[in-house]
């Protein structure tokens, strides 16, 4: 008896080890690929500046015998693609671990932040800070200046998530079941009310609500990755501590 348990212990501890040593294989063959997308956004695009050429010139200090050449790679690589690069695998990152996050909270592998109305209230604050902004919503986007759009779809996420928590919370236990079922109907009247505001919109404003929706980094600088990387580090560095509550 005794020796069927040691060997049952054995497989178990066998298979825990072959299951980590995929996941460390899965994760060098990632942040290979990682390596490999930053290396070629950084060497490719409309213009023929060349990445490697202003990075071996920083690390030998060579001075280059072309100096426009050199201050326009400057300004291509380092001013405008590598802010974008950075900012790309931040927000990918962010979202893989919100992602995770979700699965992990609602026991679910297939959910995500629009399941539960998250996207939806972020949404709407962004559309309302749009549409909004130069009339009843001035005082906030004079405050905030550039600001303003993302500090309003972030409040807008958060205040769903706060009333989300207060639904399905009772006596200090949080029904998953609850939370999931008012995160489809708060998502359906967010995005209601996100339809008022687009009707309310003029052409200017659904040109830049047709922007935002989309999406793109063609706007990342140096001063926004300043702002929003350390919140999103800090909330990447703070979610290991949180994993015995999630599994």
């Amino acid at each position: 008896m005794a020796e069927q348990s040691i060997a049952g212990v054995g497989r178990v501890m066998a298979a825990e080890g072959d299951r980590s040593t995929r996941a460390r294989f899965v994760i060098a063959l990632l942040c290979l690929a990682l390596t490999l997308s930053v290396a070629l956004s950084l060497t490719s695009g409309a213009s023929d500046a060349s990445a490697v050429r202003l990075i071996r010139g920083w690390f030998t200090g060579a001075v280059p015998t072309d100096a426009a050449l050199a201050a326009r790679d400057q300004l291509i690589v380092y001013d405008i693609r590598m802010p974008r690069v950075l900012l790309g695998v931040l927000i990918g990152a962010a979202l893989a671990v919100c992602g995770a996050v979700m699965q992990g909270l609602f026991r679910n592998p297939l959910a995500d932040p629009g399941l539960i109305g998250v996207s939806a209230g972020s949404s709407l604050g962004a559309v309302a800070i749009i549409v909004l902004g130069t009339t009843w919503l001035a005082p906030f986007t004079l405050a905030f200046g550039t600001l303003a759009l993302p500090l309003a779809a972030f409040f807008g996420g958060l205040a769903v998530t706060l009333l989300l928590y207060a639904i399905a919370t009772r006596q200090g236990r949080t029904s998953v079941a609850t939370m999931l079922l008012a995160g489809i109907a708060i998502s359906a009247l967010a995005m209601a009310l996100t339809g008022v505001l687009i009707f309310m919109a003029d052409d200017r404003q659904l040109r830049d609500l047709t922007f935002w929706q989309l999406g793109s980094l063609a706007g990342a600088t140096w001063p926004k990755i300043g702002t929003v990387g350390p919140v999103i580090i800090l909330a990447l560095a703070a979610m290991p501590f949180l994993s015995r509550g999630l599994n």
